[in-house]
């Protein structure tokens, strides 16, 4: 089944090395920025355009400004390049540098809380000065996770594709989608299941079925990635904001993760999955509190 073997490809197949990336993928006000003090960088998770993370504009003001980081293919980046951690780390760096910020609010979601993370340790270490705060939504976990997050949803696909009874890609990945969005509980009350079909209804339009070269070069850079160095994290808090029926990367690994970290802590929400922006748009009400605006 091409939809059973494209997610489990994503993960576990060797491939040739992407191209090196060289866009820019900062999106921002340069007048804005020249002017702010403090400044909140979103960075959405894989095979995700930045429209996901457009509340962020609340948080805009005349001393803070907003900025996007565009992945590989969407938003008008070149979709031949790859998601690179560490390019991406260097360029939020050189931005904050550049623009003289003395704070910095780090939004990841998934993929991009990785990118997050890093990106708060190579600022602290060359803005010693700067304070760094990290929200992370539904946030990707170190190697091996991401490879078990493979064989999860190639089972789950399975899974989703027995619920359906069709072997047709489309059918399949959209009932699929209702586990991403709300967890392997998404038929289990009549309340979740409603609120299911009501998000796949709102956007079936706009879903579409991963595209395998995109998706190999999204996930590469994920699946080897061995986690912070935690030490450097020390003065760098971090709230996790996790859907506790995550089905990519599951609650009781995100708790073994975050005790590790210096300091962290964990909001969990009960009948939401891994699409926790979209299943729970209050979330953006806790960032805001986390982050104290």
């Amino acid at each position: 089944m091409r939809c059973l073997s494209l997610i489990i490809g994503v993960f576990l197949t060797a491939c040739a090395l992407p191209p090196t990336t060289t866009s820019d993928p900062l999106l921002y006000d340069p007048t804005q920025t020249g002017r702010a003090e403090t400044v909140v960088i979103g960075i959405p998770g894989a095979l995700t355009p930045i429209t996901v993370l457009s509340p962020m504009e609340r948080f805009r003001t005349s001393r803070r400004a907003v900025v996007y980081y565009r992945l590989p293919g969407f938003d008008g980046r070149p979709g031949e390049e790859a998601i690179d951690i560490g390019f991406a780390a260097d360029r939020i760096t050189r931005f904050v540098q550049e623009n003289a910020l003395s704070r910095v609010h780090l939004i990841g979601h998934s993929t991009g809380a990785a990118i997050a993370f890093e990106s708060a340790i190579r600022i602290r270490s060359t803005l010693p000065e700067t304070e760094v705060q990290v929200a992370a939504i539904s946030s990707a976990l170190p190697a091996p996770q991401p490879t078990l997050a493979g064989i999860r949803g190639g089972l789950g696909t399975l899974a989703a594709a027995a619920r359906v009874g069709s072997l047709n890609p489309r059918k399949v990945w959209l009932e699929y989608y209702r586990v991403l969005a709300y967890g392997r509980g998404s038929r289990r009350t009549r309340q979740v299941a409603a609120a299911a079909d009501q998000l796949v209804a709102a956007n079936e339009g706009r879903i579409e079925i991963p595209q395998d070269g995109l998706a190999r070069r999204h996930w590469t850079a994920i699946r080897r990635w061995p986690g912070p160095e935690v030490e450097a994290l020390e003065g760098v808090p971090v709230t996790f904001f996790h859907g506790a029926g995550d089905p990519v990367f599951p609650l009781p690994a995100l708790r073994r993760f975050s005790a590790t970290l210096p300091d962290a802590k964990i909001i969990a929400y009960q009948d939401n999955g891994h699409l926790l922006f979209l299943s729970y748009p209050q979330v953006w009400q806790d960032v805001s509190a986390a982050f104290g605006f």
